[in-house]
Protein backbone atom coordinates (compact mmCIF):
# COMPACT_ATOMS: atom_id res chain seq x y z
CA UNK A 1 0.00 0.00 0.00
CA UNK A 2 1.31 3.22 -0.81
CA UNK A 3 2.50 5.35 2.12
CA UNK A 4 0.14 8.94 1.59
CA UNK A 5 -0.42 12.38 2.67
CA UNK A 6 -3.81 14.16 2.36
CA UNK A 7 -3.99 17.35 3.28
CA UNK A 8 -7.13 20.48 2.41
CA UNK A 9 -6.17 23.85 2.08
CA UNK A 10 -8.43 26.76 2.26
CA UNK A 11 -8.46 30.39 0.48
CA UNK A 12 -10.51 33.24 2.26
CA UNK A 13 -10.63 36.47 0.69
CA UNK A 14 -13.32 39.36 2.14
CA UNK A 15 -14.50 41.28 -0.80
CA UNK A 16 -15.94 44.42 -1.26
CA UNK A 17 -19.87 44.38 -3.26
CA UNK A 18 -20.00 46.29 -6.25
CA UNK A 19 -23.67 45.75 -7.19
CA UNK A 20 -26.73 45.22 -5.40
CA UNK A 21 -29.63 42.66 -5.95
CA UNK A 22 -33.19 43.79 -5.14
CA UNK A 23 -35.58 41.48 -5.08
CA UNK A 24 -39.70 41.40 -4.92
CA UNK A 25 -42.60 39.85 -4.46
CA UNK A 26 -45.70 40.53 -6.45
CA UNK A 27 -48.88 38.87 -5.49
CA UNK A 28 -52.68 38.91 -6.44
CA UNK A 29 -55.72 37.44 -4.91
CA UNK A 30 -58.70 36.92 -7.19
CA UNK A 31 -61.99 34.84 -7.16
CA UNK A 32 -61.35 33.87 -11.12
CA UNK A 33 -58.34 32.83 -12.62
CA UNK A 34 -58.05 35.24 -15.27
CA UNK A 35 -58.69 38.20 -13.06
CA UNK A 36 -55.96 36.97 -10.84
CA UNK A 37 -53.53 36.97 -13.75
CA UNK A 38 -54.59 40.32 -14.88
CA UNK A 39 -54.24 41.75 -11.63
CA UNK A 40 -50.58 40.16 -10.92
CA UNK A 41 -49.94 41.09 -14.69
CA UNK A 42 -51.13 45.19 -13.64
CA UNK A 43 -48.50 45.08 -10.54
CA UNK A 44 -45.90 43.78 -12.59
CA UNK A 45 -46.39 46.44 -15.57
CA UNK A 46 -46.53 48.68 -12.80
CA UNK A 47 -42.98 47.85 -11.27
CA UNK A 48 -41.63 47.68 -14.87
CA UNK A 49 -42.77 51.27 -15.57
CA UNK A 50 -41.17 52.80 -12.42
CA UNK A 51 -37.93 51.23 -12.90
CA UNK A 52 -37.82 52.73 -16.36
CA UNK A 53 -38.83 56.12 -14.94
CA UNK A 54 -35.52 56.39 -12.88
CA UNK A 55 -33.19 55.24 -16.18
CA UNK A 56 -33.22 51.20 -15.45
CA UNK A 57 -34.13 49.20 -18.46
CA UNK A 58 -37.21 47.22 -17.85
CA UNK A 59 -35.78 44.33 -19.19
CA UNK A 60 -33.50 44.24 -16.72
CA UNK A 61 -36.30 43.14 -13.87
CA UNK A 62 -36.08 39.27 -14.22
CA UNK A 63 -38.59 36.82 -13.33
CA UNK A 64 -36.91 34.46 -10.85
CA UNK A 65 -40.33 32.16 -10.14
CA UNK A 66 -44.16 32.62 -11.28
CA UNK A 67 -47.06 30.29 -9.68
CA UNK A 68 -50.80 30.21 -9.70
CA UNK A 69 -52.51 28.38 -7.40
CA UNK A 70 -56.11 27.75 -5.89
CA UNK A 71 -57.03 28.94 -2.37
CA UNK A 72 -59.21 27.07 0.13
CA UNK A 73 -60.11 27.75 3.65
CA UNK A 74 -61.44 25.64 6.13
CA UNK A 75 -65.09 25.80 7.09
CA UNK A 76 -65.49 25.00 10.90
CA UNK A 77 -68.67 24.21 10.95
CA UNK A 78 -68.47 21.18 8.07
CA UNK A 79 -64.82 20.59 9.06
CA UNK A 80 -64.51 21.20 4.72
CA UNK A 81 -61.76 23.13 2.76
CA UNK A 82 -63.69 25.35 -0.08
CA UNK A 83 -62.73 27.14 -2.52
CA UNK A 84 -61.47 30.47 -1.88
CA UNK A 85 -60.10 31.91 -5.38
CA UNK A 86 -57.02 31.86 -6.69
CA UNK A 87 -53.74 33.38 -5.40
CA UNK A 88 -51.09 34.15 -8.08
CA UNK A 89 -47.27 35.09 -7.83
CA UNK A 90 -44.31 36.52 -9.30
CA UNK A 91 -40.47 36.25 -7.61
CA UNK A 92 -38.23 38.82 -9.55
CA UNK A 93 -35.18 40.21 -9.56
CA UNK A 94 -33.02 43.19 -10.17
CA UNK A 95 -29.01 43.74 -10.40
CA UNK A 96 -27.93 46.95 -10.27
CA UNK A 97 -24.98 48.92 -9.71
CA UNK A 98 -24.05 50.61 -6.13
CA UNK A 99 -25.41 53.89 -6.75
CA UNK A 100 -27.26 54.74 -4.29
CA UNK A 101 -29.26 57.89 -5.86
CA UNK A 102 -30.72 55.50 -8.43
CA UNK A 103 -31.21 52.93 -5.63
CA UNK A 104 -33.23 55.28 -3.16
CA UNK A 105 -35.41 56.86 -6.13
CA UNK A 106 -36.57 53.38 -7.33
CA UNK A 107 -37.57 52.33 -3.99
CA UNK A 108 -39.34 55.98 -2.90
CA UNK A 109 -41.44 55.27 -5.78
CA UNK A 110 -42.74 52.09 -5.19
CA UNK A 111 -42.87 52.62 -1.48
CA UNK A 112 -45.66 55.64 -2.66
CA UNK A 113 -46.92 53.81 -5.89
CA UNK A 114 -47.18 50.62 -4.62
CA UNK A 115 -49.00 48.60 -2.21
CA UNK A 116 -48.18 45.75 -0.46
CA UNK A 117 -44.86 44.82 -2.00
CA UNK A 118 -42.12 43.65 -0.10
CA UNK A 119 -38.28 43.97 -1.23
CA UNK A 120 -34.92 42.44 0.27
CA UNK A 121 -32.15 43.43 -0.63
CA UNK A 122 -28.70 41.17 -1.41
CA UNK A 123 -25.13 42.69 -1.74
CA UNK A 124 -22.63 40.84 -4.69
CA UNK A 125 -20.31 41.06 -7.07
CA UNK A 126 -20.73 41.15 -10.79
CA UNK A 127 -17.75 39.31 -12.15
CA UNK A 128 -16.02 36.92 -9.36
CA UNK A 129 -13.58 35.21 -12.29
CA UNK A 130 -10.68 36.78 -10.60
CA UNK A 131 -11.53 36.45 -7.08
CA UNK A 132 -12.05 33.07 -7.86
CA UNK A 133 -8.62 32.08 -9.33
CA UNK A 134 -7.09 33.77 -5.97
CA UNK A 135 -8.88 31.83 -4.10
CA UNK A 136 -7.60 28.81 -5.81
CA UNK A 137 -4.07 29.91 -5.67
CA UNK A 138 -4.37 30.51 -2.04
CA UNK A 139 -5.40 27.05 -1.22
CA UNK A 140 -3.00 25.33 -3.02
CA UNK A 141 -0.02 27.61 -1.23
CA UNK A 142 -2.09 26.86 2.16
CA UNK A 143 -1.74 22.58 1.50
CA UNK A 144 1.60 22.79 0.43
CA UNK A 145 2.38 24.90 3.49
CA UNK A 146 0.84 22.26 5.74
CA UNK A 147 1.59 19.67 4.24
CA UNK A 148 5.46 20.83 4.48
CA UNK A 149 5.12 21.27 8.10
CA UNK A 150 3.50 17.81 8.88
CA UNK A 151 6.01 16.15 6.72
CA UNK A 152 9.00 17.99 8.52
CA UNK A 153 7.35 17.34 12.17
CA UNK A 154 6.63 14.00 11.46
CA UNK A 155 10.11 13.12 9.63
CA UNK A 156 8.26 11.66 6.67
CA UNK A 157 9.52 13.12 3.03
CA UNK A 158 7.09 14.77 0.15
CA UNK A 159 7.36 13.08 -3.13
CA UNK A 160 5.09 13.50 -6.28
CA UNK A 161 1.43 14.32 -6.12
CA UNK A 162 -1.24 11.30 -6.50
CA UNK A 163 -4.22 13.47 -6.87
CA UNK A 164 -5.58 17.06 -6.79
CA UNK A 165 -9.71 17.12 -5.60
CA UNK A 166 -10.78 20.06 -6.63
CA UNK A 167 -14.57 20.36 -7.75
CA UNK A 168 -14.98 23.57 -9.78
CA UNK A 169 -18.06 25.57 -10.24
CA UNK A 170 -18.73 28.61 -11.43
CA UNK A 171 -18.08 31.23 -7.58
CA UNK A 172 -21.50 33.28 -7.22
CA UNK A 173 -20.75 36.31 -4.46
CA UNK A 174 -23.66 37.02 -2.85
CA UNK A 175 -24.17 38.66 1.16
CA UNK A 176 -26.90 37.48 2.89
CA UNK A 177 -30.34 38.68 1.99
CA UNK A 178 -32.20 41.59 4.39
CA UNK A 179 -36.06 41.61 4.07
CA UNK A 180 -37.35 45.40 4.20
CA UNK A 181 -41.98 46.45 4.15
CA UNK A 182 -42.58 48.97 1.99
CA UNK A 183 -46.10 49.02 3.44
CA UNK A 184 -47.11 48.46 6.96
CA UNK A 185 -50.59 47.21 7.39
CA UNK A 186 -51.37 48.18 10.73
CA UNK A 187 -50.33 51.72 10.10
CA UNK A 188 -52.09 51.59 6.35
CA UNK A 189 -49.70 53.78 5.19
CA UNK A 190 -46.94 53.46 3.65
CA UNK A 191 -43.39 54.52 4.54
CA UNK A 192 -41.37 57.75 2.99
CA UNK A 193 -38.31 56.59 4.39
CA UNK A 194 -35.70 54.12 2.05
CA UNK A 195 -32.73 52.42 4.20
CA UNK A 196 -29.71 53.81 3.94
CA UNK A 197 -26.90 50.92 3.56
CA UNK A 198 -23.14 50.62 3.54
CA UNK A 199 -22.64 47.29 2.52
CA UNK A 200 -19.41 45.45 4.43
CA UNK A 201 -17.41 43.34 2.90
CA UNK A 202 -18.23 39.10 1.69
CA UNK A 203 -16.24 36.18 3.25
CA UNK A 204 -16.08 33.71 0.44
CA UNK A 205 -13.85 30.29 0.77
CA UNK A 206 -12.35 27.49 -1.72
CA UNK A 207 -10.45 24.70 -0.65
CA UNK A 208 -8.56 22.19 -2.95
CA UNK A 209 -7.35 18.64 -1.36
CA UNK A 210 -3.95 17.45 -2.76
CA UNK A 211 -2.31 14.20 -1.68
CA UNK A 212 0.95 13.37 -1.64
CA UNK A 213 3.16 10.13 -1.84
CA UNK A 214 5.19 10.56 1.09
CA UNK A 215 8.82 8.24 2.02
Amino acid sequence: MKRKLQITGKGKLAVSPDIIILSFEASAHEWEYEKTVDALNRKVEELRRIAAEVGVERKNLKTKDFSIRKETTRNKKTDKYEFNGFRASHSLELELPLDKNIINQLLARIAKGMDHLDFSIAFGVKDAAKQQQQLILQAIAKAKENATLIAGATGVELLDILDIDYSYRELTIRSHRHDYQLYEADMMTTYDATPDFEPDDIDVTETVTITWRIG
